[in-house]
């Protein structure tokens, strides 16, 4: 079926869209421009929706759109040039695909003939867009990925209060100079408003969480000669897909990857030059700073200042505007009054404040510097494209192969080169060897052409004690980087199908560091049923199958927080209650990690074994009452199952874009990552499920440079974004299931669906 659609105005020649029948679509054009437009096209097409409301978080024009619960998050924002709004653009090399690409974009807007069901549904109208929109949707990015402030927050307030050693084993770094910030600010610490945290957690239905494996081998490791990299990006799990993936085509230019609608940026994706993934960093961009206030001055090594004053005018739907005056330091935002200011806190402490600092604040950043990078030619030509005048908008670990079997490993971000100090906890405000420089590009190529001929990432710490200054202070346990280190250590040889193999990987490497350790103390007990839950622990092979047994008992008992309870209890904080347990950063609060030798928990280790032995004993009776008293006959995939549902599901025309329940295995430790509630076997209602899968894989990709034209790739859902679209779900069963579909980038391969002309 072929359309005829009107020219794109500055469009370079006639160019089509090319829709095959798994949903991408294919540009096909002759100028590199061109392709562009036609990416900006498709994605209004598909996408326009997603692409309006991103933009409005991004912007700081939440509660214009959605209301006034969203004033707060938009005026931090605001408040932190999120939207570069106090600080304008930087022009770029690739401002002409940014350009081109709003082009189409904007194209497809003004040929709309009605208002999509979307915007109806919101009391919105589509608009047009601009470079800004594009800038501030990488920097929201940057800014949203990963809120590192609220754990320096918990920690240094924890550690003034009850002592460094009750937390030094759980945190991944932590310096002398650390700790005599600890000593020396312990009374503000101490006095720091826990109501603080709430400010990382606005009311915003975008990731505050997110993760994803790659790697990539040269080619004498590979099967072809050529080399071969895979990556799956983890998001929540969603209707329509958290990216747009397409192919754009220009004579001998090939391009395919995956960008977020409405934007020029493959975050991932391969040309026949270079092939290049993407994880999440959790890279530290943020220092907290205790500062001294008198009245409208702080305190600095040179003297007091007076506090600067900037005022937000916040646009909210339905309402009269509200005007809010931000207090700031030259490090950042004064918390305690913006909390004041909003209503949300009574804070009196007048003596102490917190400021927050974020390393782009004050940086310009551009709209066409990340479009560049599906034109580099070499992995080189990739890292140079990267930074543009030292500065990346990102927070990411990426990893690009080039044709000639050259590997560079970047850290993706802009960050402050910390001295002496680690940056787990708050600063002295008034001392100034505390103001850091910002990171250049050579310090965050951490890895060039290894000597073992391959690179990989899965959200740990990449850096180790490596580097010149710490950067990931708090990433992901290290399980799944350990398993891909692990396999590709055992092959000479690796193909396309070993990758897509690794991808769907369930042995779950945390658990074997975990269990001994914990099977030990529920031996100990008398108790018939938590003796069982030893056995079945110590007969599992920590496989995360559907099948599994031992999964049913290890992930529940994980889920609620033993710690919690056992911390509280000695402690008496309410604070540990807000501890993320299991989420990046903290998580490394185990039964070892209780019991180091002269270290204060050791003197509770009664205690701690109680904990352990009550929670599996709580545990035990709720897997038995979901699935009954035979633990012979229990089943992973019976608690752990995925169900995902377009956010509009409830309404016209939506009610039918939904997926699952589905049993699936996994784990968020395995290469085959799932993440689930955490709310477990008995604590949710009649019908829900006890562990669902909330958080995973969006897509697989495995390509192999001996024939970029036709790489393995799966979509978690599709590639449709319209409530009429065919592609909105066509993926899921292929996806759940572990397979692959081939893409072809070849016009003359495709199996097609539509054509679009544009003449």
């Amino acid at each position: 079926m072929k359309i005829k659609v009107n020219r794109i105005k500055g469009a370079d020649g006639p160019f089509e869209i090319v829709w095959d029948k798994l949903g991408i679509p294919h540009v096909y054009a002759t100028s590199v421009a061109d392709s562009y437009r036609g990416m900006g096209y498709a994605a209004g097409y598909e996408r326009l929706w997603q692409t309006h409301l991103s933009c409005a978080y991004a912007n700081g024009e939440a509660a214009a759109l959605l209301g006034e619960r969203f004033v707060q998050q938009d005026a931090f924002q605001r408040s932190f040039n999120v939207h570069c709004g106090q600080i304008g653009l930087s022009e770029s090399k690739g401002d002409w695909i940014a350009d081109a690409y709003l082009e189409g974009l904007n194209a497809y807007v003004l040929s709309l003939d009605e208002i999509p069901p979307e915007f109806l549904h919101a009391g919105a109208e589509p608009r047009l867009f601009t470079r800004m929109d594009i800038a501030a949707r990488y920097r929201f990015t940057s800014w949203f990925q990963h809120k590192s402030w609220t754990e320096k927050m918990m920690l240094g307030r924890l550690m003034a209060t009850h002592g460094i050693d009750y937390f030094s084993n759980h945190v991944l770094h932590l310096s002398n100079e650390d700790r005599d910030l600890i000593n020396d600010l312990n009374e503000p610490l101490r006095n720091l408003d826990p109501q603080i945290i709430k400010l990382a957690y606005p009311e915003v239905e975008v990731p505050t969480f997110s993760g994803s494996n790659n790697w990539a081998i040269t080619g004498e490791l590979s099967a072809s000669g050529k080399p071969i990299l895979a990556t799956d990006p983890h998001q929540p799990h969603s209707l329509p897909n958290t990216f747009f993936y397409i192919h754009l085509n220009a004579g001998s230019w090939d391009a395919f990857g995956a960008a977020f609608p409405g934007v020029p940026y493959f975050m991932m994706g391969y040309t026949p030059d270079v092939a290049w993934g993407l994880t999440t960093g959790f890279i530290d961009c943020y220092d907290l700073f205790i500062e001294e206030v008198n009245d409208d001055q702080y305190r600095t090594e040179s003297g007091w200042r007076p506090v600067e004053i900037q005022q937000e005018v916040i646009e909210i739907k339905d309402q009269p505007s509200r005007s809010i005056n931000i207090k700031k330091t030259h490090h950042g935002v004064l918390l305690e009054p913006f909390m004041n200011e909003l209503g949300m806190s009574d804070s009196k402490n007048n003596k102490y404040q917190t400021s927050l600092y974020w390393s782009l604040q004050n940086v310009p950043t551009s709209a066409g510097a990340l479009a560049l990078l599906p034109t580099a030619k070499s992995a080189k030509e990739f890292g140079e494209v990267l930074f543009e005048n030292n500065v990346c908008p990102l927070v990411n670990n990426i990893i690009c192969v080039d044709n000639d079997s050259q590997i560079e490993r970047y850290i993706a971000t802009t960050t402050p080169v910390r001295k002496g100090v680690t940056g787990s906890v708050p600063l002295a405000g008034w001392i100034d060897k505390y103001d850091f420089s910002l990171s250049t590009k050579d310090q965050l190529l951490v890895e060039k052409n290894p000597k073992s001929g391959f690179s990989f990432t899965a959200n740990n710490d990449t850096m180790g004690d490596e580097g010149d200054f710490y950067i990931h202070n708090f990433p992901t346990h290290s399980a799944r980087a350990d398993r891909i280190s692990e396999l590709l250590n055992q092959k000479k040889k690796f193909s396309v199908e070993d990758f897509c193999e690794m991808q769907l990987d369930l042995h779950d490497l945390r658990s074997i560091e975990v269990l001994p350790d914990l099977i030990k103390v529920l031996k100990e007990s008398d108790d018939q049923d938590i003796k069982l839950a030893a056995k079945i622990l110590g007969e599992w092979d920590s496989n995360t199958s559907v099948d599994s047994i031992g999964a049913c008992l290890y992930y529940p008992f994980l889920d609620r927080f033993w710690q919690r309870k056992y911390m509280h209890t000695v402690l008496q904080d309410d604070l540990i209650n807000l501890l993320p347990m299991a989420a990046p950063g903290l998580n490394r609060f185990d039964i070892s990690s209780f019991l180091t030798e002269g270290e204060p928990w050791i003197k509770h280790e009664e205690l701690l074994k109680t904990s352990v032995q009550e929670q599996m004993k709580t545990v035990m009776n709720r897997v038995k009452q979901e699935l009954g008293n035979d633990h012979l006959k229990w089943r992973w995939g019976d608690l752990h199952q995925i169900a995902f549902k377009h956010r509009l599901n409830k309404h016209k025309p939506w009610e039918n874009l939904k997926l699952g329940p589905n049993q699936i295995g996994g784990s968020p430790t395995t290469l085959a990552m799932a993440m689930h509630t955490g709310k477990g076997p008995g604590k949710v209602a009649d019908g829900e499920i006890p562990c669902r899968v909330f958080h995973g894989p969006a897509y697989r990709l495995v390509v192999d440079l001996a024939d970029p034209y036709h790489s393995k790739f799966v979509i978690a859902g599709g590639n449709g974004g319209r409530p009429d679209s065919n592609f909105s779900m066509n993926q899921y069963k292929s996806w759940l299931e572990g397979s692959y579909y081939t893409l072809n980038l070849k016009r003359e391969e495709l199996d097609e669906h539509s054509t679009w002309e544009f003449l």
